[in-house]
């Protein structure tokens, strides 16, 4: 298997370096670093929050779970809520349900980092399948995305690798 199609025309239309990584099946952002070989920190999870005025993503790092609270205070919004299954199957058919790429421009979604992927030398996210995925820098990964760069992650609450 690749990376889905889409991704893989927007990221070579954006001209900057990445490499594909294939590995096992995996199905959560924790698992898809242990196939990687790389810690839960360099792994960044999509998830896809619902809001009055659209869809937009919420990207922090793989040991991390995100603070609903802080979304909705930083969205101000407080009806904010993960998408459910039937909604990511239905607005995002093409990649594997959680499988999500944190590719704001490839769906006019605003994109939130979490301040813990700011500075990390590499980032590794999902490439639309749960054997794929996509390695680049964090430099090139905040030229490419443009995030508003804000703290996500639900304190004292690590998931363990």
């Amino acid at each position: 298997m690749t990376i889905a199609g889409n991704i893989k025309k927007y990221l070579d239309d954006e001209g900057l370096p990445y490499e594909t990584v294939s590995h096992k099946e995996t199905f959560s952002s924790s698992e898809e670093a242990s196939a990687v070989g790389v810690i839960a920190g360099h792994v960044a999870k999509t998830l896809v929050i619902k809001t009055r005025t659209g869809d937009v993503l919420a990207v922090l790092p793989a040991s991390d779970r995100a603070d609903v609270h802080k979304l909705r205070d930083i969205l101000n919004d407080n009806h904010a809520r993960l998408a459910s299954e039937e909604e990511m199957s239905a607005g995002f058919p093409e990649y594997d349900l959680g499988a999500v790429p944190p590719l704001g421009g490839l769906f006019d979604a605003p994109v939130f980092l979490d301040r813990r992927l700011e500075e990390a030398n590499e980032i590794i996210f999902a490439g639309g399948t749960h054997r794929d995925s996509v390695k680049m820098s964090g430099e090139d990964f905040l030229k490419l995305v443009r995030p508003v760069v804000v703290d996500l992650v639900r304190e004292g609450e690590m998931q363990r690798l």
